[in-house]
């Protein structure tokens, strides 16, 4: 007689086995969407650091060449360029605006970068220099500024010309020769602002917005048009210059304080001598939301959802929307070179 043997597992046995494996495979999809989250986040992190590191590049340069190729005398021409100018814009939440001038900060042209000085008045020949990239080109847009009382020279009102077929009615030997764009251009000097506004990508903590750059060679300010999106995700921005009252070398004023700009009750030759450093602050989101975390401020164990930005005067109370997100206050100290 023959005997079939058929192995099998039992209905509890496949039970037994089917709960280990769920449990296995539970764990390592709980360790695998920790691995994501954690990797995700270091990204957003990783990304946020490197649009800052750009964004704080662009700014130290333009405040480090604030005042560049800005004459100190402009005649009867309506121009009268501050370097340096802040303002508070209380609409806006408090946030500051930072205007700059000079003809060196306009980033989006090569001719701006260029200098040279009137080698033979006779020809009007200029200095070639052995880095061709500060070399006035032809047809490039430039000024004329007397090279010791450093007075805009103009023909008829006209302060900036295509070089070399047009020049104002008198220079000489040493004139200084400023690049300013390889296009028309109205102005003798770019003016550049940086202010809060925009809108802010949707990744972004509600009430943040974008850091804007505006650079412009024809108005002063510049127009709404040309406002072009450097940071986003920012909370706030604050400005602080320091100043030298009394002409020692040693900065002795922080300004604003109390609310008050002292340094626009100042002319623009004084302006000049006395500022000695400048100090940006940015409140920036780091990373995206983070429901798993709550934002409290280290220093600050009374009041963790308060940061102060700048001084003590100036201070951001996060909302409730806003605390699931990592937040990094940001400053940085450049000493205007060309003042």
């Amino acid at each position: 007689m023959k005997i079939n043997h058929r192995n099998g597992f039992s209905l509890t046995e496949l039970l037994i086995t089917l709960t280990m494996f769920s449990v296995v495979m539970g764990s390592v999809l709980i360790i695998y969407s920790t691995l994501v989250r954690h990797s995700t986040r270091q990204y957003c992190f990783a990304e946020s650091d490197s649009e800052l590191t750009v964004a704080r590049d662009i700014i130290s340069r333009d405040i480090m060449m604030a005042g560049y190729g800005l004459a100190d005398d402009y005649g009867n021409l309506s121009y009268n360029p501050r370097p340096v100018e802040l303002i508070n814009e209380s609409s806006k939440n408090d946030f500051d605006i930072l205007t700059l001038r000079g003809t060196a900060i306009g980033i989006f042209s090569r001719a701006s970068q260029a200098w040279s000085y009137v080698e033979n008045a006779n020809f009007l020949k200029l200095y070639k220099w052995n880095d061709a990239r500060e070399n006035i080109n032809k047809n490039d847009i430039v000024i004329f500024i007397e090279p010791v009382s450093r007075k805009l020279i103009d023909k008829d009102g006209k302060a900036v010309f295509k070089y070399p077929k047009e020049s104002p009615s008198s220079y000489e030997d040493g004139t200084l020769v400023y690049g300013i764009h390889s296009e028309d251009a109205k102005l003798p000097y770019y003016t550049v602002q940086y202010l809060l506004g925009g809108t802010s990508p949707s990744r972004c903590a509600p009430k943040t917005y974008s850091l804007l750059r505006a650079e412009s060679k024809d108005s002063d300010p510049p127009s709404f048009s040309v406002r072009r999106p450097l940071l986003s995700c920012v909370r706030d921005f604050q400005v602080v210059l320091g100043l030298d009252e009394d002409d020692d070398g040693i900065i002795d004023h922080w300004d604003p304080k109390d609310g008050e700009i002292k340094s626009s009750e100042y002319g623009t030759k004084t302006l000049k001598q006395r500022i000695k450093q400048v100090k940006v602050y940015l409140l920036v989101q780091k990373g995206n939301y983070d429901p798993d975390y709550t934002y409290k401020n280290p220093d600050n164990p009374d009041s963790p959802e308060t940061i102060y930005v700048g001084s003590k005067d100036r201070k951001v109370i996060l909302r409730s929307d806003q605390k699931n997100y990592h937040w990094r206050l940001i400053s940085f100290s450049i000493s205007p070179r060309n003042l």
